[in-house]
């Protein structure tokens, strides 16, 4: 274990001494491709000018830094998400991938089972018709594969993506087996810093542990006001 934590060390050491993190517009040309691709519809709660590009590095499940991971959410938020994985990235939290939604033309079950960490997705909330928080571009989904979503159908669960079943024990520290990683249970106290303060890892039925976003009611708010007064209100909102 003390030979991977300095190899982490050394990672995160050639790691921040490149400037890859960074808060973008999405150019015309993403925003296109969003449309093309139906990760943005005609009547999605935020539309292209509402939306900012996250890049930032990581590091994988083997050490090694990634310098190409992307994320798209509301311009509001934008500032707080690329703090979330600069600080993932220096606890040496390990990230699968981080593609935008585009990759997967907007397949959420695609993206889950590429163990995918994502965000802005113009979809609803599987089985309704009411608007996911990925729409609004306030919602991330962390892992998928070591954190399932989880939905039970009497004593039998199901497991999305399939994979996800060997993270059903959610156990990181296991006696006489390798400590578990990329489990979001080791990361929520940083999401909720930084005003992700919703985790689908507290609730009952179902069971979302990649799932953080910042509760409907502030989405519904920051999604009608103008930008800087939204990006003033998300910090307020985490300040309190």
């Amino acid at each position: 274990m003390r030979m991977f934590a300095s190899a982490i060390a050394v990672v995160l050491s050639s790691i921040s001494c490149r400037a890859a993190d960074e808060v973008l517009p999405v150019s015309a040309a993403l925003c296109a491709d969003m449309k093309a691709t139906h990760v943005l519809n005609v009547n999605a709660p935020v539309g292209c000018e509402r939306l900012k590009l996250v890049e930032f590095d990581y590091i994988d499940f083997a050490g090694m830094p990634h310098a190409d991971g992307q994320i798209v959410v509301m311009d509001a938020v934008a500032p707080r998400v690329l703090q979330i994985f600069q600080e993932l990235r220096q606890k040496g939290f390990p990230i699968a991938k981080a593609k935008l939604m585009d990759a997967y033309k907007g397949d959420d079950e695609a993206s889950m089972a590429d163990d995918n960490t994502s965000a802005f997705n113009d979809r609803d909330v599987p089985n309704t018709a009411r608007k996911s928080l990925h729409a609004y571009g306030v919602a991330i989904d962390l892992n998928p594969v070591e954190n399932p979503f989880v939905t039970r159908d009497g004593a039998a669960f199901m497991f999305h993506p399939p994979a996800g079943t060997d993270h059903f024990n959610r156990l990181i520290h296991r006696p006489g087996k390798p400590d578990r990683r990329g489990e979001a249970e080791e990361v929520v106290a940083i999401f909720a810093a930084n005003g992700f303060s919703e985790w689908g890892g507290n609730w009952d039925d179902p069971v979302d542990w990649q799932h953080f976003d910042i509760g409907r009611a502030l989405a519904e708010k920051l999604a009608a006001l103008p930008p800087a007064e939204a990006k003033a209100e998300f910090e307020r909102s985490i300040a309190h």
